[in-house]
Parts: structure tokens; sequence; C-alpha cells
């Protein structure tokens, strides 16, 4: 299955809305009813996640499965029909320093983009307990504690949405060190705090 056109629109941070947790809360029931037996769990991440901070105005999704592969793709596409999608692919996230087996890092991707729901959503689909998966939770939970972090974070992606508003690739290439950086303070945290994922 091939990397399906991804929607460009123009990148813009905008504040924090109280409206993302109930967008989110729609796009789980959904989800839930679905996917079925697929789904371990699914989590709200990213940016709209942590409160008070700027986003993009897209609601990050996790979907905890078992595995990641080709028939899981083709399934959950065939399930998810009904909505409309742009299909769902095989992908992976980008390799931190620390880590470099990319299979710790492969994913099912989804854009959604439905006329069933009146907001867009990124569908992060990752194998439960895997490195990137746990990297979402991770991120996100020390952000919601770290509230200079969360400050620093915010101006960054304020800045490079300024000077990069037109392209989605570079500010990836940018943001993603940058994350990692946060998540290598993030990582002694979680020691230090005896955090564990969901």
């Amino acid at each position: 299955m091939t990397k399906s056109n991804q929607i460009r629109e123009k990148i813009e941070i905008v504040k924090y809305k109280t409206i993302w947790k109930s967008q989110f809360q729609l796009a789980m029931k959904s989800l839930t009813k679905h996917l079925g037996d697929l789904v371990i769990d699914i989590q709200h991440i990213g940016s709209t996640s942590i409160e008070g901070l700027a986003a993009k105005d897209r609601i990050d999704i996790q979907v905890s499965v078992k595995e990641i592969n080709e028939d899981l793709c083709l399934e959950i596409n065939k399930r998810l029909a009904d909505f409309s999608f742009p299909e769902a692919f095989m992908s992976k996230d980008h390799l931190p320093p620390w880590d470099n087996n990319e299979d710790n890092w492969k994913k099912i991707y989804l854009q959604g983009v439905t006329s069933h729901w009146d907001f867009k959503c990124n569908i992060h689909i990752r194998k439960k307990g895997a490195a990137n998966h746990d990297y979402a939770l991770l991120f996100r939970d020390y952000l919601r504690n770290d509230e200079e972090c969360r400050t620093a974070y915010k101006n960054f992606k304020e800045t490079l949405a300024e000077h990069l508003p037109n392209d989605r690739d570079a500010y990836s290439d940018f943001k993603d060190p940058f994350c990692d950086m946060i998540m290598i303070n993030a990582r002694r945290w979680a020691n230090e705090s005896n955090w564990k994922a969901y």
C-alpha cells in the first residue's frame, strides 16, 4: 500500500481551544465503534492534548494495536470505508538519535478529514509498547508537567510556522530534532517520577 496524497494547507499555530477535548472524545467514540477488536486503547496526543498550549487546529490521535503490518492497514481501511477518509498507509516516525531501529518507529497513518466530523485530525496507529507509541505519551505528559518547556515549545512552533508557513516537510524536519531535545529531558523526568505509559 502506498502513501496517499496528503492535504497541504498553510501551517498556522492558534491559541489553545477547549473544544479540542470534546472533538477528541467524538473521534475516539467513532473509531472505537468502527475499529472494534483491533483497538487496545485510544489516546489524545500532540499539542492539542496539552491544556494551554498553542497548536495547529488538528487533533492528533494515537490508536494502540497489537501489531503493525499491511494486513492490519487493509482491514482498517475496510472498517473505516463509510467515513470516506483518505486511505490509511504504512509509514514511520522519524528516528531519534538514541534509536536507529526502524522497526521501533513504524506506524499506520491516516489523515482524518471526513464529512462526519467538523474538525480535522491525524490518526497515528502504533503498536502498544513500541518506542514511537511511548514517545508520544511521554512527550505529552512531560509537557503537561513542565510549564517552562511548554512555553519554549510554543514559541518555537510559532516562530517556525511564521518562517515556513507553506512548507510542511521543512516544518517537520526542523521540529523533530527540537522535540528530541525535549524528550531527552522527558526521559530523565520519567525515570525520576516512575512514569509509565498507559
